[in-house]
């Protein structure tokens, strides 16, 4: 899979792609866009299957017909990354921007355990 910067179109239904926590199809996401009729929704999903950011996760019926289910193969995390380049720098500063600007104990406890848990990968 080669990463891309996505169209305005693409990032709207990797957006609702990324936020469902199971397979969509080209109907539901549709019913979602209110901007965007089924076939434009088609359309945009053949172009992110065709650059392997998605793929056919089944094939099952709605209602009566036999229906294609999407889902994501990128991850948000993965394609904010791309756009940020490599530079470490750009992910410590957004890091250290969510990191003071979070007010979830929770949250910032369980970065605390990741990061303790890669800091003894790494020592090993």
């Amino acid at each position: 899979m080669k990463i891309k910067v996505l169209s305005t179109r693409e990032i709207q239904i990797m957006n609702i792609l990324w936020s469902s926590d199971k397979p969509l199809s080209a109907n539901q996401i549709a019913e979602v866009c209110d901007d965007m009729s089924v076939f434009s929704v088609q359309q945009v999903l053949q172009r992110l299957l065709k650059n392997e950011i998605i793929k056919v996760a089944e094939i099952g019926y709605s209602n009566t017909v036999l229906t294609r289910f999407y889902v994501s193969v990128l991850t948000q995390a993965e394609y904010v990354q791309f756009l940020l380049g490599d530079s470490n720098l750009n992910l410590y500063k957004i890091t250290s921007f969510f990191i003071e600007n979070n007010t979830d104990k929770n949250t910032l406890q369980d970065l605390k355990k990741q990061i303790v848990e890669r800091q003894k990968k790494l020592g090993e």
